[in-house]
């Protein structure tokens, strides 16, 4: 699934993920509109999204990782 479908399923907006997971608002647009890949976020702030995100960092991975979901 994509960040934006990942986000809305949560409940989350762009803004709102961002401010919980202390992530830079033009880093989280650009992977809501797909410019940039989340996959490729640090490992830090990907333990953060997926904290607000309520979920394991695993989970988060599996989410997102578009070999899986195909």
């Amino acid at each position: 699934m994509t960040f934006k479908e990942l986000l809305k399923l949560k409940g989350f907006t762009g803004y709102r993920i961002a401010k919980e997971a202390q992530i830079h608002q033009p880093a989280i647009s650009q992977m809501v509109t797909n410019k940039r890949d989340p996959l490729n976020m640090s490992v830090y702030a990907a333990k953060r999204a997926a904290s607000a995100l309520g979920m394991s960092l695993d989970e988060f991975y599996d989410a997102l990782d578009k070999k899986k979901n195909k």
